[in-house]
């Protein structure tokens, strides 16, 4: 003879799921630093040219607007 368990969701549960899904999120989120969110907006603002020239001066205008100190300017050469 075998047994079959059946489990039942309710609306409760679903909603209890979603709200604590939500919830790891929001943290997640807001445990991320402020420099790895600054990258991410920068990753996408250069994933958005069209071109390689637009490409070219997007990187630029990212590099005055964010200036490095002078130790790091040989670093990424």
């Amino acid at each position: 003879m075998s047994t079959a368990f059946t489990y039942h969701t309710t609306q409760n549960s679903n909603i209890v799921a979603t709200l604590v899904h939500a919830a790891k999120r929001v943290g997640a989120w807001l445990n991320q630093s402020s420099d790895r969110r600054e990258r991410a907006y920068e990753e996408a603002y250069l994933a958005e040219s069209t071109d390689r020239y637009d490409l070219e001066y997007r990187m630029r205008e990212l590099a005055r607007a964010n200036p490095q100190p002078t130790w790091m300017s040989g670093l990424s050469r």
